[in-house]
């Protein structure tokens, strides 16, 4: 449902600016909707992941015990880069939830092999896309979630995700 309200959104859009509206200004409200996606302080939007051994699980399922969601594309050359970097720095004890967002099938076993050793890797089965539940604009979505299921901190801000890896290692 939530999907089609951003449908409706871009299609509303394109009708204003055939209207005359400003269309920079569409594009910033655009971009300020994308940005309050799991912005830090708001709750993480739960999902279903298909694990990588085949149970299904939720975003939830990690609720109690601090989770750093990566959000990532298996064609994504800096989504990998990150992924290859991230072990050196998580702090030791923090889950890591490496998650192929794309709906791809036959990307799935690249997908499996970009994630780290360690990490747990699943699979999106809800639509976290299509659904407005994250936004594809931030590609890898990297979003560190507090054990209350807050997020504390995201990828699209480099400072703040370092300044909160480093309290959990404290």
């Amino acid at each position: 449902m939530r999907g089609l309200a951003a449908i409706i959104i871009a299609l509303l859009c394109c009708l204003q600016v055939a209207a005359g509206e400003d269309a920079d200004s569409l594009r910033a409200a655009l971009m300020a909707r994308e940005m309050a996606m799991n912005a830090p302080g708001a709750e993480a939007a739960d999902f279903s992941i298909e694990l990588a051994d085949g149970r299904v699980s939720a975003l939830s399922a990690w609720r109690g015990t601090p989770v750093l969601l990566v959000l990532f594309d298996a064609d994504c050359s800096t989504c990998a880069a990150v992924l290859r970097e991230l072990p050196a720095v998580v702090p030791e004890g923090l889950d890591v939830l490496a998650v192929y967002a794309e709906p791809d099938d036959a990307l799935r076993a690249a997908a499996l092999a970009e994630v780290p050793a360690g990490f747990t890797a699943g699979f999106d089965l809800t639509g976290v896309y299509g659904e407005d539940l994250y936004s594809p604009e931030f590609l890898p979505g990297v979003y560190l979630i507090d054990a209350a299921g807050i997020v504390t901190a995201r990828g699209d801000d480099a400072g703040e995700m370092a300044v909160a890896l480093r309290k959990i290692a404290e």
